[in-house]
């Protein structure tokens, strides 16, 4: 049987965290979250089931909460398929929601834009705040600060410029205090392959800017997609991760990081570690 809710049903389900100082809290207990992204299932949706899968082994672990890089649906230029998308993407997450004896809990989510999720589209932007609001914040969790990108507003794709530029700077420079600092994105900054030219790179020096902005800021880890792989490098002191293997057609061989996972980051007593788990995990 099929389960389809109403649009702010799943909107309150889901539970978007926006930014907070209520939320601040001393870590007595390791921070552990999850990250994921490229999850388009196909056409008639034949991969959805490998999402779910995910989210079922993201909901048996610790994680407090899951954040996404993007494109989490196949994409149209049609309002109403993209909204019948978004539905199917939101029943492949139910496992996300469970209970614990008698109390009902859901991991809560945090998702950045996907360029399959926005198209170049200002109405698709628009059906995207509708279920999830804002689509570039930061929110703190413990001595951990985090910040959501959109590298797809029409008409500036693949950078980070005008007022969400601006932004960024203002939050960095208030985030000064944070132990630890992660950023998400949908195009990563230093493609390996199957999107040179069409990530963060497509204008080389915007991207430079920003690497340098993130490195000034002692950001720790900056995580993305749009390559349908895993992929980990380092440069400058700030650890870049591909994880785009939420169930998407793969980009490439498992040697060279095609397969379908997630990473599980904990972070503990001045340190974090991310772990990449698969399907077999």
């Amino acid at each position: 049987m099929t389960v389809r809710l109403p649009a702010i049903v799943w909107r309150l389900l889901l539970l978007m965290m926006l930014a907070c100082t209520a939320c601040s809290r001393a870590m007595a207990a390791p921070l552990v979250f999850a990250v994921f992204g490229d999850c388009h299932p196909g056409p008639s949706y034949e991969r959805l089931h490998i999402t779910t899968r995910l989210a079922q082994s993201v909901a048996s672990t610790d994680a407090e909460f899951l954040i996404g890089t993007g494109d989490y649906i196949e994409g149209s230029a049609n309002p109403a398929v993209v909204k019948v998308q978004f539905e199917r993407f939101f029943e492949a997450l139910l496992p996300l929601s469970h209970s614990i004896g008698v109390q009902p809990t859901q991991i809560q989510v945090a998702l950045a834009p996907g360029n399959r999720d926005i198209q170049r589209s200002i109405v698709n932007a628009q059906i995207f705040e509708e279920y999830f609001g804002a689509r570039h914040y930061s929110f703190r969790r413990g001595s951990c600060h985090f910040i959501i990108l959109d590298s797809e507003v029409p008409g500036q794709e693949g950078t980070i410029s005008g007022e969400q530029w601006q932004w960024l700077i203002d939050d960095l420079e208030q985030a000064r205090d944070a132990q630890f600092i992660f950023v998400a994105l949908h195009r990563p900054l230093f493609p390996t392959g199957p999107h040179i030219r069409t990530s963060m790179d497509v204008n080389i020096p915007m991207r430079d800017r920003l690497h340098i902005l993130f490195a000034q800021h002692r950001v720790n880890a900056v995580f993305s997609a749009h390559e349908h792989l895993y992929h980990h490098s380092r440069r400058d002191d700030v650890d870049y991760f591909i994880t785009g293997g939420g169930g998407a057609a793969l980009h490439t061989t498992p040697y060279e990081g095609g397969f379908h996972h997630y990473l599980l980051v904990t972070v503990d007593e001045g340190s974090y570690t991310v772990q990449v788990r698969t399907l077999e995990d």
